[in-house]
């Protein structure tokens, strides 16, 4: 096999090892949210897991979450539609693509130790696997920069921020549907 041949294949390995691992963190998030084990997530579950990330926001709210991915309209997310919101969102290139339940599991895939926090470890797995080790460093620095408490974690509030800030830099005011973050409403402290 050619050294061109042999860096094909580890490349290849590795992505099958990333979307393997990607799904497994998306399973945990699933049982995670799923806290009645009734195979789906309701609105009840996703507002207590809100309440436990400090974030406030309305029982509607998180209603809307739950309608914008629930496509057989029983007003719970199962795992098939849960997988393609997912999947839906990671592949959207035009933006439009309900972000707001994505956005939760999203960070709760990187919150490995379900402490309601990303911290520099958690964060360093997870862009290593994403960027590789030659983008390591600066990708870090990146990702810990939107710490605005200085405690080397990423609260959700910070990562929701984060998230609006990359996602909608291109975009006007107003367009799209992510979370919002605003310091004095959301964060419990």
């Amino acid at each position: 096999m050619s050294q061109r041949g042999a860096t094909a294949k580890a490349s290849s390995d590795r992505k099958e090892y990333n979307e393997a691992q990607e799904l497994d963190n998306l399973s945990r998030v699933f049982a995670r949210l799923n806290k009645k084990s009734d195979g789906k997530i309701d609105v009840d579950e996703l507002w207590t897991h809100l309440k436990f990330l400090g974030y406030k926001c309305k029982r509607a709210e998180c209603e809307d979450m739950i309608w914008e991915v629930d496509e057989d309209c029983d007003r719970c997310v199962n795992w098939e539609e849960f997988k393609t919101m997912f999947y839906r969102v990671r592949h959207d290139k035009s933006g439009w693509e309900p972000r707001r339940l994505f956005n939760v599991v999203e960070f709760m895939m990187h919150d490995k130790d379900m402490s309601g926090t990303i911290d520099m470890d958690e964060c360093m797995e997870i862009l290593f696997r994403r960027f590789g080790k030659e983008q390591l460093e600066a990708k870090v620095a990146e990702f810990m920069q939107n710490d605005e408490d200085g405690d080397n974690d990423i609260s959700f509030t910070e990562f929701l921020e984060m998230d609006h800030r990359e996602h909608y830099k291109n975009r006007g005011p107003g367009e799209g549907g992510a979370l919002k973050a605003s310091k004095s409403s959301t964060q419990v402290r």
